[in-house]
């Protein structure tokens, strides 16, 4: 299978599908590019792709938002940083296999501004539910369409 001209970033700090990430980039001769604090470093991971950067709130995302070109792919659980990358051309996918597209930003950004609010009051939010194998396998597959269709393969 050729090489292919996209790269592939990942928000790493918390992601729960690096393995999947590994494998489905490994079909297609793409090294991905883990992005992490140095809070995770390990001397396995620096030999193995990944950068680590100083730690602090959003050293990884501004890391990646410089980093990342028209095209690219990046994996976050930030719908932040999502809906930054998506005006700049970029595929985003999160770890559950959502495709997130730019005309989300508009309900991105108010749902943040709902649980800040909801925050501020004391209330609690509920977060989302747990991780399940389930969603690795949605998450691979939606990685595999999306590597597809972004070459034409």
């Amino acid at each position: 299978m050729p090489k292919l001209n996209v790269k592939v970033w990942v928000d790493a700090d918390s992601c729960p599908v690096q393995n999947e990430i590994v494998e489905v980039c490994n079909l297609y001769e793409i090294q991905p590019q883990f992005i992490a604090t140095v809070n995770h470093y390990s001397p396995v991971k620096s030999n193995e792709g990944w950068t680590f950067v100083d730690d602090g709130s959003q050293s990884v995302d501004i890391y990646i938002l410089n980093q990342v070109r028209f095209n690219d792919i990046v994996i976050t659980q930030d719908l932040s940083l999502a809906v930054l990358l998506t005006s700049k051309g970029v595929y985003v996918l999160t770890p559950r296999g959502k495709l997130v597209k730019e005309n989300d930003a508009d309900n991105i950004m108010n749902q943040k501004f709902i649980r800040q609010q909801t925050m501020k009051r004391r209330k609690k939010w509920k977060g989302p539910s747990a991780f399940t194998n389930k969603d690795g396998e949605r998450f691979r597959s939606a990685l595999q369409d999306l590597l597809s269709d972004v070459e034409g393969i």
